[in-house]
């Protein structure tokens, strides 16, 4: 577990991923995404842009920039989850990043206490979503930005959503790396058991992003990190305090 891979170049850190974005989920995203990109590369599928999406399993996580080993990664990605890619529409997007954004409590004022934006209750969460059921959605080919305004009602708080710098057309379609968790049912987030499947190695995604750093010796985060999602409160930005 201590044997270290290689060399993350900057520090990965969950802390605020729950409210923020974040370099560590941002490098899941971007292995994944990677990886499945590669997968169809040769098949009818590879023309699609492809999208990820991954969550905080914890808000511990705490990998200094430097010597990258397998115990970090592993806590990094803590389950046990395998990879797949499904074909997905435009409006299929949103719709899951409206389902995503259940986890965000209604905010008025544009600064607010961690307490007081996460963890909302709703029907099937009546204690409070978990961290792990809050999905951030990742472009690798572009950046798929978006906004969340919580002042907005559940069900109509994506707002500005692009890809590419232009807005994301209901119809367009894309390849979405995704966990068996979600793909069969997890947080029952929308469409996503009946897409349609285009690749499933069954490979543990924990073992790909060390195969990847594995082959490349580093996870750059200059190559990875975005800020392609932000919350906001009646469209200006919100300041979530710890």
């Amino acid at each position: 577990m201590n044997q270290v891979i290689g060399t993350s170049t900057a520090p990965l850190s969950t802390a605020t991923a729950c409210w923020g974005d974040s370099a560590a989920i941002d490098a899941i995203n971007y292995v994944q995404a990677s990886t499945i990109k590669a997968e169809l590369a040769n098949g009818p599928a590879a023309g699609l842009p492809v999208l990820s999406i991954a969550a905080a399993f914890s808000r511990s996580v705490d990998v200094k920039a430097g010597p990258l080993t397998i115990r970090d990664v592993a806590g990094l990605y803590i389950f046990d989850n395998t990879l797949l890619s499904i074909k997905v529409t435009g409006a299929q997007v949103k719709a899951y990043l409206e389902w995503s954004a259940q986890y965000f409590k209604p905010v008025s004022g544009t600064t607010a206490s961690a307490q007081d934006v996460t963890n909302a209750a709703t029907a099937m969460a009546p204690n409070g979503t978990p961290d792990y059921n809050y999905d951030v959605v990742y472009g690798l080919d572009a950046p798929l930005d978006y906004e969340i305004d919580l002042a907005r009602p559940v069900g109509d708080r994506i707002m500005n959503l692009t890809y590419g710098g232009s807005p994301v057309p209901a119809g367009q379609e894309f390849a979405m790396a995704i966990n068996n968790y979600r793909q069969s049912g997890g947080g029952n987030f929308p469409a996503v058991k009946t897409a349609p499947v285009l690749s499933n190695s069954q490979q543990e995604i924990r073992q790909r992003i060390i195969d990847y750093v594995v082959a490349r010796g580093t996870l750059d985060a200059a190559v990875f990190s975005q800020s392609n999602w932000r919350l906001t409160v009646n469209g200006a930005p919100l300041t979530v305090t710890a």
